[in-house]
Formats: C-alpha cells, sequence, structure tokens
C-alpha cells in the first residue's frame, strides 16, 4: 500500500512538473537571461525581435535596400544580440533609478517622461506603421524604456556613461541563450 501511494505522488509530482513546463514553454514565460536574479522572459524578447526585423524592413523599403538582408543568420544573430543588451541595460537603468529616486516618485517620473514624448507627435500612428504595435505595447515597449534613459541621463547628466558602466560592471548576468554571452560591459556572440 505505501509504495502505490509513493507511486502516485511520484506520477502526480512528474505531470505538475511537465505542465508547469509546458505552460512556460508555450506562453514563453521561460527566461533567456537573468539579471542580478530578475529574468527577461523569452516573450519579451521575443516580441522586441519581431518589432526590430518590422523596423528594419520598413527602414531598407524606404530606402528601397533589399529586405534579404535580414535573412542572413549574421544580421538576426546581430540584431538579437542588440535587443538582449538593450533589455538587460534597461533592467540595470530601472534598477537604478529605483534605488535613487525611489519606487513613488519612480513611476510619476516615467509617466510624465511618456506624456511629453506623446505629447510631441502623432506617436500612435507611428507605432502601429514603423513597430507593428498597438499604442499600449510601443508605450511598454519603447516608450517607457526610452523614458528611464532619459530620467537616468538626466539624473546624472555628465557621469552618465561612466554610470552606466559602472553598474553593468557589478551587474549578475546570467546568459541563457547558447549563442551569447555577458562580457562585463555588453552582450558579445560566442565564437
Amino acid at each position: 500500500m505505501g509504495k502505490n501511494i509513493f507511486l502516485v505522488f511520484i506520477i502526480i509530482a512528474l505531470a505538475g512538473i511537465a505542465a508547469t513546463g509546458a505552460y512556460l514553454i508555450l506562453s514563453q514565460s521561460y527566461p533567456v537571461a537573468l539579471v542580478d536574479w530578475r529574468p527577461i522572459s523569452a516573450k519579451n524578447f521575443n516580441n522586441d525581435y519581431q518589432a526590430a526585423l518590422i523596423y528594419y524592413k520598413n527602414a531598407l523599403e524606404i530606402y528601397a535596400k533589399d529586405s534579404a538582408v535580414l535573412d542572413a543568420d549574421e544580421t538576426k544573430t546581430e540584431i538579437k544580440r542588440a535587443i538582449l543588451d538593450n533589455l538587460i541595460e534597461n533592467n540595470l537603468i530601472e534598477k537604478k533609478l529605483r534605488q535613487e529616486i525611489g519606487n513613488d516618485k519612480f513611476y510619476e517620473t516615467i509617466s510624465n517622461k511618456i506624456e511629453e514624448a506623446v505629447e510631441k507627435g502623432n506617436v500612435r500612428k507611428a507605432a502601429e506603421t514603423i513597430y507593428g504595435f498597438s499604442f499600449d505595447e510601443f508605450k511598454e515597449r519603447v516608450l517607457t524604456p526610452q523614458a528611464k534613459k532619459e530620467v537616468f541621463e538626466e539624473l546624472f547628466k555628465k557621469d552618465f556613461e561612466e554610470k552606466l558602466k559602472e553598474i553593468k560592471t557589478a551587474a549578475k548576468i546570467i546568459m541563457l541563450l547558447p549563442d551569447f554571452e555577458w562580457n562585463g560591459e555588453g552582450v558579445i556572440i560566442k565564437e
């Protein structure tokens, strides 16, 4: 009787692990990198990658260039590297801003920056045309990280580059994608 209960328990545990794994894979919730133990999800990485492809394709079409260059493995890998590097930098900037200005003021400051950007132009149309995003997605993926960078630059003024290098060097970055590694200053392609 005891062995049967143990066997049932093992089967249930394995089914739970399999279901959790399937959920993580299907929802792309698994991490592609850890930034000071905070995950960057595959979903965020893939969404930004797709947006970059749309952006570059549109840019190449505007300048009458062949968009077939985007199909090259080297180009895809470099775009992925840049996206990953940018996502890591955005995480580090957000963490430092929260430390410097506090959580309450953080949201207010970033919201104000976003409102400034939206008031300056027809951002909604550009979001759909250039990136293929809805406005809300554009706000989350493009405007919010840009607002954080601007606030970071304003906070540290002329020491911006030095402070950014300092937080990158101090960060614990774990790369979970096999083609990339962190060299202490940015994402590089493994050779």
